[in-house]
């Protein structure tokens, strides 16, 4: 997948298991993704609808995460094949963005997709060198998820099941992914099956919310 980083700021373009953060998806239900990844220009200005405190948030964390990516980058190109290394770089920019989303998501939303969208470029090449790693493949979906890819989240998330039917963190996450594309039948499917490979696990209590919520007319 190819990013376009002709109009993103400089710390963007040097742009396993489910990491424990917690995120609400607000459109009425209880979402809990998680998984299992330069300097600010001067003279910019702050886009509409975008506080300067918000973007002041983005632009530190871009300046926490991008040394480490540049760093890890050199690695990559040295040995383009180096799955561990791909999969740490997926890492890396799905920690950036979970943490932008964590920070500001609700008054500045859509300003992470550009990072999911390059952790889900990293896990898809990983994927490409050693495929069958179910958390490598959850988190793709995750990252695909939050690039506003829930098609695609859903088929990689299928995709990690085959591979893993008991990894709970997937289940619940296609739960979340089937709501949000409004298959009510497949979505209730998936938090029953979580939470029957995971009845005490961290997200139980949301996966019976969410199902009682789908049961309201």
């Amino acid at each position: 997948m190819a990013i376009d980083k002709s109009h993103t700021k400089p710390w963007m373009k040097a742009v396993i298991i489910f990491i424990a953060l917690t995120f609400v998806i607000g459109i009425g239900f209880t979402g809990a993704i998680g998984a299992c990844t330069s300097t600010t220009p001067t003279g910019t200005t702050t886009p509409a609808g975008t506080s300067a405190s918000s973007t002041q948030t983005i632009d530190a964390i871009g300046l926490q995460y991008t040394p480490v990516i540049q760093a890890l980058e050199a690695s990559i190109t040295a040995d383009p094949k180096n799955y561990d290394l791909l999969v740490k770089q997926a890492q890396n920019y799905y920690q950036w963005g979970a943490q932008i989303r964590q920070a500001v998501q609700t008054v500045n939303p859509g300003q992470d997709e550009p990072i999911w969208k390059a952790a889900a470029t990293y896990y898809a090449r990983a994927l490409a060198v050693k495929p069958g790693d179910a958390t490598v493949v959850g988190d793709l979906a995750v990252s695909q998820f939050y690039s506003s890819d829930t098609t695609s989240a859903i088929v990689t998330g299928e995709q990690a099941r085959t591979i893993d039917p008991k990894f709970g963190p997937n289940l619940f996450n296609l739960g979340i992914f089937y709501q949000t594309a409004g298959d009510t039948a497949k979505a209730k499917g998936a938090y029953e099956a979580y939470l029957a490979v995971s009845p005490t696990g961290d997200m139980a209590q949301a996966a019976k919310d969410n199902l009682a919520a789908l049961a309201k007319p």
